[in-house]
């Protein structure tokens, strides 16, 4: 990898925006809330330091002229202020920056000089003039390594064909496309590679951070059609789950419990067994009223003579390895099981 340092007035910046891709697959998307890029914008005025940003130079004949490996934060919220679209709002008023009033201000409503200090203000930039896909994830991890990325994004960072399969499906497939689910942060794809994980390894191993870490590098362009038949067995499971959370006003949207029930249809799948989606539907909805009513009380499905002991057993078991650790492939056994007492009758038709 080959790194020159120089210097970029911000003027150059906004005049190249066009050509910087904000959006590289290794990047998070925008993070940053108008108050935190308010605090970036104030600094520049008043001449303070601001870290560096690292612009990747790509070759010729690519649609951008650079990639933001790091700063694609701090770029967006000069751009935007610089285009008018961001005011100096914040909770306290900004203190004046010699003599001239900056609060609640956009770029062309300062004083003159206000106007060309930011222009001018000098950005380090680290121009990545040589580099491999593999040395630029390297980089971009290592410089996220003290920003509260999460797991999610860090996978991703990491890239490989089964990060690219997994963004894919967590993009475009009915399920996650029309659920409930929060798209930022790749939250999504978060789902998407608990499933992955399930798929490859069964209920045999945890599904925790470093788990899944391990199963993104672990299958590189050599297991291509390993990932094709994951892709399929995940994407027929969420072929039933995006019927079933239409049936029920697409209220599935807590991770664990698309994990388990993903996880139902692809042992259902396994066995050879077909799912009807409106009974799972009905079925689903008995026991999530039911889980709901002890959720925060479970002690009291094991107290004394109860009429369904069994299946109360079951969901005091489903509810504290929901609650506790609920990665461990030991408490995963254990809601599948639990889910496979309450779930009957869900077979399709022949």
């Amino acid at each position: 990898m080959k790194i020159e340092q120089r210097k970029w007035p911000v003027s150059r910046l906004i005049q190249q925006k066009d050509a910087i891709n904000l959006n590289p697959r290794f990047q998070r998307g925008a993070a940053w809330q108008p108050p935190r890029q308010v605090l970036l914008i104030d600094s520049v005025l008043r001449g303070m330091d601001i870290p560096k940003i690292y612009l990747r130079r790509n070759a010729a004949g690519s649609p951008y002229d650079h990639d933001a490996v790091d700063g694609q934060q701090r770029l967006r919220a000069m751009f935007e202020f610089r285009a008018g679209d961001l005011a100096l709002a914040f909770t306290d008023p900004l203190p004046p920056i010699d003599g001239h009033n900056v609060h609640g201000l956009t770029y062309g409503q300062l004083h003159k000089d206000l106007r060309e200090r930011f222009d001018a203000f000098e950005v380090v930039v680290s121009e990545i003039i040589a580099s491999t896909q593999d040395e630029i994830s390297s980089l971009f991890s290592r410089l996220q390594m003290g920003v509260s990325l999460n797991p999610a994004e860090l996978r991703n960072a990491m890239g490989g064909p089964l990060q690219h399969t997994i963004n894919v499906i967590s993009e475009t497939h009915e399920f996650f496309v029309d659920s409930r689910i929060s798209g930022s942060r790749y939250k999504k794809a978060d789902y998407a590679t608990l499933l992955f994980g399930l798929a490859a390894n069964g209920d045999r191993g945890d599904l925790k951070a470093p788990n899944l870490k391990a199963l993104i590098a672990s299958y590189g362009p050599d297991r291509a059609h390993d990932i094709l038949e994951m892709a399929a067995e995940v994407g027929d499971a969420l072929n039933v789950l995006a019927e079933v959370n239409a049936a029920i006003g697409r209220k599935l949207t807590q991770k664990w419990i698309v994990v388990d029930l993903g996880w139902l249809l692809m042992e259902r799948q396994r066995a050879g067994q077909s799912t009807d989606a409106t009974k799972l539907a009905a079925a689903f909805n008995a026991f999530s009223a039911r889980r709901l009513e002890f959720t925060s009380k479970p002690e009291v499905l094991i107290r004394g003579s109860r009429r369904d002991a069994a299946l109360d057993r079951h969901l005091y078991n489903y509810i504290n390895a929901f609650r506790l650790q609920p990665a461990l492939a030991q408490n995963i056994r254990v809601r599948a099981t639990a889910l496979r007492a309450f779930l009957v009758d869900i077979s399709g038709r022949a």
